[in-house]
Order: structure tokens, then sequence, then C-alpha cells
């Protein structure tokens, strides 16, 4: 297979991965914002769940032929890489809201926090064999 073709075929798997990855992020946050101190707790907590849920899913799946780093090391790696994708996904949002509205603003940051994602993965977290 070209290399174009396993980059496509590896964005796929990492955006299912990543859908899979919002529904515990959502699923964790509803069971906790009733118990956690604080809303904000709660978000914190399903989304290193959720996070947490993605690299398992990304390296068993998406990444599966790639190198194998010890597993401590490669999930700090992700949730690094999952913090700055989460950083892009708020600047982006909070740059664009006002001139763009909300709906344009939120899938603005979504793509390109996926993007910064995808790469980091690629690159950073499961380096390539």
């Amino acid at each position: 297979m070209c290399q174009k073709n396993i980059i496509v075929n590896r964005f796929i798997k990492f955006c299912i991965v990543g859908a899979l990855g919002f529904v515990v992020d959502a699923a964790a946050f509803y069971l906790l914002m009733d118990i956690a101190p604080s809303l904000i707790i709660a978000r914190l907590f399903a989304f290193w769940l959720a996070a947490t849920a993605t690299w398992i899913g990304n390296r068993k799946f998406t990444f599966a032929s790639a190198t194998k780093q010890q597993p401590w090391r490669q999930w700090q790696k992700h949730m690094l890489s999952a913090h700055g994708g989460g950083g892009i996904n708020l600047f982006v949002f909070y740059l664009l809201v006002d001139s763009t509205g909300i709906p344009v603003a939120f899938c603005c940051g979504i793509a390109l926090a996926l993007i910064a994602n995808f790469a980091l993965a690629n690159k950073f977290v499961f380096k390539p064999q």
C-alpha cells in the first residue's frame, strides 16, 4: 500500500476512535456531573477518561503496526498531545466565536485540533516503524 493510502487509512481510523472517545467523554461527564465537587472537575475527569480511551483505541487499532513503546511513556505523550489539541480547540473557538458565531467557531476549533492531534499521534506518540 502506498504511503498516501496508509495515512488516509490511519486518519479514518483515528476519526473512528475519536468518535468513540466522544461517546466516552459525554457518558463520563453525564455520570460525573452529579457526584463531582464541581462541573469543571467532572469535565476534567471525563476528558481524561476519554483521552485514555482514545489512546487505547489508537494503540490497538489506528497505529497497531507502529513501534510499541513502553505503555506508560506512550500514554504520557498521548495525554500531552491531547491537552495540546484541546488548547488549540479552545483558542480557535475563542478567536472566532465573535466574528463567525458559535457553530462555525466550534467546528473550526474541532477541525484544527483534529489535524494537530493526528499529526502529533503520527509523529510523536506512535512512532512509525
